[in-house]
């Protein structure tokens, strides 16, 4: 999967953001368009450590950091319907949301 260019974002910091599916193209437009919203941006360098099925550390790059005009902060994760039930799926989600916990970010995985 090769990711393509969303050119002149308006709430993000850089003069482009890269998506990989139509899902994620259509949430940045969603961002872009949400009153509620201040920036956003998938170029965030959070890296969130997890134990993979072999119980190995891994890393996970969630999709999306955004926050709002109140000043909280989400971490946003779009999946395919096929990934929700995933083992890998919910065992990153898992770790993004204690990780987001202990920060006082919320976390949000949504279905597409």
């Amino acid at each position: 999967m090769s990711d393509k260019p969303f050119l002149n974002p308006k709430k993000s910091a850089w003069s482009v953001e890269f998506y990989q599916s139509d899902q994620e193209r259509f949430f940045m437009e969603e961002l872009e368009k949400n009153d509620k919203v201040s920036k956003w941006t998938k170029n965030h360098g959070i890296r969130i450590p997890y134990f993979n099925l072999d119980g190995r550390l891994a890393h996970y790059t969630p999709d999306f950091l955004v926050e709002y005009t109140d000043g909280k902060q989400e971490i946003v994760e779009i999946k395919g319907a096929h990934m929700i039930d995933n083992k890998i799926t919910k065992l990153k989600a898992d770790a993004a949301r204690e990780w987001c916990k202990k920060r006082n970010i919320n976390y949000r995985l949504i279905q597409v």
